[in-house]
Parts: structure tokens; C-alpha cells; sequence
């Protein structure tokens, strides 16, 4: 969404007339067209989160598509060589502004927003660098050069921002029944759907934290079992409509990155093997909702297309993980499936998705298989499944076929392992980068890499941005010492959240 045009075409009036003579120079110098008010709501669109449509680069990174474009000199290979990365404080900057003008407006429901989206802001830069500034960061010119806090202490201050936000809304819901929060593009205003996606949110950022489970300061454990046990105080999602989401139309600003206006991305997608060679381990129907038949496979058999695009061997992927000129040769050959023209290639394509039922349900599930909790974990396996499938259009049949024969539930480390591979699938082509880090913290699925991909073994973690050697130098590097005994800032280093 691009949504920070909205606050740069604001002018706010600030005079109702001219009075020139009761003016100070303070006054004669403000400019009318620079605005130091804005309205929470504008600035509730800008700071919310949103999704990256399917396609889009970084889910090549975790290995759904690929892309050959060889005769136009666009397609290097999927580089896992990761360098630096950026921070957040600008969305930060523009969230402590909401909660300033909310307190103006007398709009308290973004102030409890505020809380959820510094939260998921602080842990957004955390997981993929490690200790950032916190406690003394957004300070100015008070505390220019900030002190990094621990992950682990970031990790426990947005776990309670998440607590709060969410009795805080609670409460609030209560107080202010039918209110609606403006400048809400997932939720239509619908502060309920948004206490669902709160709590929703905690599960994934618990689970996220698996080896920590043990931490009494964390409390992983505790946390998760509290949401669980108490669903009036902590509302979860009940289904698919409470998705964080958004739909995708013919019109500037709503469409996704593939649509036939694209047309170099859509000559250069195709599906990577990881993915399609595990949904085809599985025989799972989704397979032929997301590609079509390889063009070798249609050639093959030219007059029974139905039995081709029935028969899993007619998919293929490429591999990654091998040079260009390969792929490129083998694409030319007919010899990968493309995404499935009926469903994606068009304006509309899936929704695009931030947050989802079918992660928060497996998510559980997971939770259940570790012994967090005492709920059914099958129960809210099959919920997880049967919602991904349903996303793609499989019939219910199929998908009870499916829950008992392909890939029914189990438990123990195998069932623990089954649970992952169906969040890989469930995250195909949304969910940004949960696949990602999926893979860093579970193994699964295995990913391909090589030299071709500038790497020899899977990075951990990005570096911090470049600038912070210079600006913040002592932090910087005492920060990097605390957390890896060196100076070393680079993406091999294991951080606190991936630590046994």
C-alpha cells in the first residue's frame, strides 16, 4: 500500500484569518504548507505494516519461485551473501507522532495501537540483526549515540507492549462499542479484529522463541498458555476473515506485483523445486491450483489436458541452487512449471496476506506438540491445513482425503516436522518473510544454496547499517562484542533468539 503520500499532501490550515499585528517573529516564520499537525489516523495508515504481494522478490529468497529472464540480462541468481541492513526508527519516529496527536484528538484507541506496532517494529529489526536500541533510542538530541539493548530484553519489553495492547483494547472495546478506527486499510475500522490480531500476532512472536522456551524471565510457556486458556480475555482468530489481508484490484496502488502489465516478471516466474518437489512428497492438491503443467507436459500429451494437469509428474521446478545458464536452458526446453495463469495471472490474483488463521492455528499446534499447552494439537493441525487449502480453492473432499491419508497429524519430532513443512506451505507466496526465518529456526524446509548463490552455508543474520560504525561507533561495537564476543558484523554470527 502506498499510503505515505496521503501524509505529505496534507495541509492543515492553521489561522482562520490574518491578524499581522499580534503576530511574533516565531510566528511570521512558520510555513502554512508544512504541516507540525496531523491527523492520527493519516498517520495510523502510513506506520501500519503492509503485506508483500506473491511474487515479489523475497519470497524467491525462500525458495517458492525463481526467476529466469536470461535474454534480458535481469536474473542473477538468488544472492544469500547478505550485507547490510536498515532500521525502523523512521517508522518509529512517525508512531511516537500518532501518539502525540491521538492524545490532541482525544483518539486514545491509536495510542494502544501504538504499542502492537512498536512492538512488531523493534521485533522486526531485532530478529534479523540481533540487539538494537531501545531503551534510550527515539531520545534525539537527549541521547544521540544510544546504548543497544539485549535481544533478550527487547524480546520481553514487546511481549508486555503486546499484553498491554491488547487488555488495553480490550477495555476499551467495552467503553466504546461500535467505534471505528479510521484510517484502518485490513479491518474496516473493526477495533475486535484488531484485538484478535494482536493476540495472533503474540502466538507467532512466542513461537518464534521455541529454544528459549525453558527462560523463566522470558515465560514463553506461561505466555502462551495464558492466551490459550483465557480466549474472552485474549480473542484470537476464529477463521480465515479475520485474516490480516488485502485484496488486489485493476488500480494504481492495489495491484500486486505479478499481472499482466508485468510482463517481465511474468515471462521470468517460475516455481522453485523446494517448493513444488514437497508438495508433490505429499500428493497435495494445492499443487494444481498454484502452477500449471510444465510446457513439456502439455506437449507430451497435447489431447488430454485434464490428465495432464492431474498428474503430479507434470510439475517441475528449478533448482536455485545451480547457475543460470542451466536454468535458462532447461526453462527454454519446456522443463518448469509456471504459476497457474487462471489464478494469478490477472489483477486480482490471492490476497495478499500479513497475518493469517491457517499460521496462527498451526502455530498452536506446534505449541501442543512441544507441551506447552494441554489443547488437541490435531485439532488445530487440521485447522491450519484445511484453511490453507480452502485459500486455494480445494474441495472439501480432497482435503479430508488429505488430512487422513497424505498427511495426517502426528505427533512426536516427525509430527513436529510435518507441522513446519505445512507452515512452509501455508506461507507460499505470502506472510512476507515468516518462510525465512521458518527455515533459520527449524531446518525446514532444506533449502538449496551454493556457490552460485555466493554463500557456503545459510546466512543467520543481516549486519547493522554501515552508518552505525561512524555515528554510533562505541555502542556499535561494544553492542557486537556483548552478543558474539568480536567485532565482527556479519551474517554467520548466532544471535539470542537462534541460540540453543
Amino acid at each position: 500500500m502506498k499510503t505515505s503520500n496521503l501524509i505529505k499532501s496534507v495541509i492543515l490550515l492553521f489561522f482562520g484569518g490574518m491578524v499581522t499585528g499580534c503576530l511574533d517573529y516565531d510566528e511570521l516564520r512558520e510555513n502554512p504548507n508544512d504541516p507540525v499537525s496531523v491527523q492520527p489516523n493519516l498517520l495510523f495508515t502510513e506506520v501500519t505494516p503492509g503485506p508483500s504481494s506473491s511474487f515479489s522478490g523475497l519470497y524467491r529468497d525462500s525458495q517458492y519461485h525463481n526467476y529466469i529472464a536470461a535474454d534480458l540480462g535481469v536474473s542473477p541468481p538468488v544472492n544469500y551473501r547478505y550485507g547490510s541492513n536498515s532500521f525502523n526508527y523512521d517508522k518509529l519516529r512517525n508512531i511516537d507522532k500518532m501518539e502525540e496527536e491521538a492524545e490532541l484528538a482525544g483518539r486514545p484507541v491509536y495510542a494502544i495501537l501504538a504499542k502492537f506496532l512498536r512492538a512488531y517494529y523493534y521485533i522486526d529489526m531485532s530478529r534479523e540483526m540481533g540487539d538494537v536500541p531501545l531503551s534510550d533510542a527515539m531520545k534525539g538530541a537527549e541521547v544521540p549515540q544510544p546504548e543497544y539493548d539485549s535481544q533478550k530484553s527487547v524480546y520481553i519489553q514487546c511481549l508486555n507492549w503486546l499484553d498491554e495492547a491488547n487488555e488495553e483494547l480490550g477495555q476499551y472495546i467495552q467503553a466504546n462499542p461500535g467505534e471505528i478506527i479510521d484510517g484502518d486499510f485490513y479491518f474496516g475500522g473493526d477495533p475486535v479484529q484488531w484485538q484478535k490480531a494482536i493476540n495472533s500476532f503474540t502466538i507467532r512472536v512466542l513461537i518464534s522463541l521455541s529454544t528459549k522456551a525453558n527462560d523463566p524471565d522470558v515465560d514463553v510457556r506461561g505466555r502462551f498458555s495464558r492466551i490459550i486458556a483465557n480466549p474472552s480475555a485474549y480473542p484470537l482468530m476464529t477463521g480465515p476473515a479475520d485474516n490480516m489481508q488485502i485484496t488486489h484490484r485493476d488500480e494504481d496502488g492495489f495491484r500486486g506485483t505479478y499481472h499482466p502489465n508485468n510482463q517481465i516478471l511474468v515471462e521470468g516466474v517460475i516455481y522453485a523445486d523446494t517448493y513444488i518437489d514437497l508438495l508433490k512428497a505429499y500428493e497435495d492438491p494445492r499443487l494444481f491450483k498454484v502452477a500449471d503443467p510444465t510446457p513439456k507436459a502439455v506437449k507430451a500429451n497435447p489431447d488430454n489436458p485434464e490428465e495432464v494437469r492431474n498428474d503430479f509428474n507434470s510439475y517441475a521446478g528449478s533448482d536455485i541452487s545451480i547457475g543460470l545458464e542451466e536454468n535458462n536452458a532447461m526453462k527454454s526446453n519446456g522443463e518448469f512449471s509456471y504459476p497457474n495463469a487462471d489464478r494469478f495471472l490477472n489483477f486480482v490474483g490471492q490476497p495478499s496476506i500479513l497475518l493469517g488463521y491457517a499460521e496462527q492455528e498451526l502455530n498452536i499446534a506446534e505449541a501442543a506438540n512441544r507441551g506447552w499447552i494441554t489443547e488437541d494439537g490435531q485439532t488445530h493441525y487440521n485447522n491450519g491445513v484445511r484453511t490453507s487449502m480452502e485459500f486455494y480453492g480445494v474441495v472439501s473432499e480432497d482435503i479430508d482425503n488429505y488430512l487422513a491419508q497424505k498427511a495426517p497429524y502426528q505427533s512426536g519430532e516427525e509430527g513436529l516436522r510435518r507441522i513446519h513443512r505445512q507452515m512452509y506451505l501455508a506461507f507460499a507466496e505470502n506472510s512476507d518473510w515468516e518462510a525465512w526465518f521458518l527455515h533459520r529456526r527449524t531446518g525446514v524446509p532444506e533449502y538449496k544454496f551454493s556457490g552460485i548463490n555466493n554463500v557456503e552455508k545459510f546466512p543467520l543474520r543481516w549486519a547493522y547499517p554501515t552508518a552505525e560504525d561512524t555515528d554510533n561507533h562505541e555502542n556499535y561495537r561494544a553492542a557486537l562484542k556483548a552478543q558474539f564476543g568480536t567485532e565482527v558484523d556479519d551474517r554467520d554470527q548466532v544471535m539470542w533468539l537462534i541460540r540453543e
